[in-house]
């Protein structure tokens, strides 16, 4: 089956791990700018609420630390403070920490504030079976009279069930956006990482008819590498798209012996890339290649020239 990118840079794209698929660290970036702002605001309070709120710190001196805040610049109960969370899987073990985090917000702004939830993948039942309507169709809440003003949920659930007879509003429509962009940016990473498993193959299939050379230890040695490198990241991509399951624990700890043990490996393995080649001159790295292609019947004086010239001989 071909593949449907055909852009050669894609595939030499690489990403900053801060950004990796799954964080929340774009998400909380977009919400800070102002326009964002000014689309929650004037949802979850009203129209007044524009332009007077801007993002604050959200850490505090007791150790507390939540995603994104806003702060009106004029004192009134009537523009409480906005805390929003974006949360990949939303648990109760969230809910006891939104419980705990206006204790915070109400001790130093003397008001309740209202929470927005951003569930960018998964609202479990146990959760999502307390929700109750809203005056908003994609928004849900629970109950919070004793700690928040208000407590909203919005996920692609409460989003899909409010399309299907409605034009999507602002907030609405950057939430469900944020869904789609972080399920689109998996599955474009693990094709790319299926099609440069591909490609190592490819590499691997046309050695091996090849005599044993050092250029085919070494370029064989490479394709193993890129290959293990490319299958542990796509198993981390699919991972980190998938909520159905919990994840495996993380492995034991190495005994010393069993380290140096696995270390002897890796050292003898990478003794391929580099290790062999002690030639200096150009009749060294000939004699080398003629030891290294020992049991063919003739020595490929072509293949030695072209290899050497790779290796800076010749």
């Amino acid at each position: 089956m071909s593949s449907q990118f055909t852009d050669p840079e894609l595939l030499l794209f690489t990403m900053d791990p801060k950004y990796s698929p799954g964080s929340d660290l774009i998400a909380k970036i977009a919400l800070r700018n102002l326009d964002i702002v000014n689309i929650v605001v004037t949802t979850v309070i009203d129209e007044e609420a524009r332009s007077l709120y801007s993002p604050r710190p959200t850490e505090w001196p007791n150790g507390t630390k939540f995603d994104v805040m806003y702060v009106s610049s004029v004192n009134s109960p009537n523009l409480p403070p906005v805390l929003i969370e974006v949360q990949h899987t939303t648990t109760k073990d969230l809910i006891d920490l939104l419980i705990g985090y206006p204790l915070c917000i109400k001790k130093e702004y003397k008001v309740k504030p209202i929470i927005v939830v951003f569930g960018t993948h998964v609202i479990r039942n146990d959760v999502s079976s307390d929700f109750e309507a809203t005056s908003f169709s994609y928004i849900k809440q629970i109950q919070s009279k004793y700690w928040a003003d208000k407590c909203y949920f919005v996920d692609k659930n409460t989003i899909t069930q409010a399309t299907e007879a409605a034009i999507l509003p602002p907030m609405m429509e950057q939430t469900l956006n944020k869904v789609s962009a972080d399920k689109s940016t998996s599955e474009v990473l693990i094709e790319v990482c299926n099609q440069t498993n591909l490609q190592f193959k490819k590499i691997l299939n046309t050695l091996d008819p090849m005599p044993e050379t050092i250029l085919k230890k070494r370029l064989r040695a490479y394709a193993d590498g890129g290959g293990i490198y490319t299958q542990t990241h796509k198993q981390m991509y699919r991972r980190s798209s998938d909520v159905s399951v919990e994840p495996m624990p993380p492995p034991p700890e190495l005994s010393e012996l069993a380290e140096n043990c696995t270390m002897d490996q890796i050292n003898t393995s990478i003794g391929i890339l580099h290790s062999e080649i002690t030639a200096t001159t150009d009749m060294e790295y000939v004699h080398l290649f003629q030891q290294t292609a020992e049991g063919t019947q003739k020595t490929d004086w072509n293949l030695c020239f072209e290899s050497g010239i790779l290796e800076g001989f010749f």
